[in-house]
């Protein structure tokens, strides 16, 4: 059984961010400038996307 997540590009580019924070190529202060985001939401995006997964709808609203 296949399925299809199908996501924005800023999804995309913020699922990426996630991966390179996780494997610390990328540091919260980096990517928090890189999204435009706040370190205490770059924060909050990684625990959504701990808690719902890659495919979460709150991906999209921060």
């Amino acid at each position: 059984m296949s399925c299809l997540i199908v996501m924005s590009q800023k999804e995309l580019h913020r699922l990426e961010l996630i991966q390179q924070l996780r494997g610390r190529s990328v540091s919260v202060v980096q990517a928090a400038e890189l999204l435009g985001l706040s370190r205490s939401q770059v924060h909050r995006l990684l625990q959504t996307n701990d808690q719902a997964g890659a495919g979460s709808p709150g991906l999209a609203r921060l």
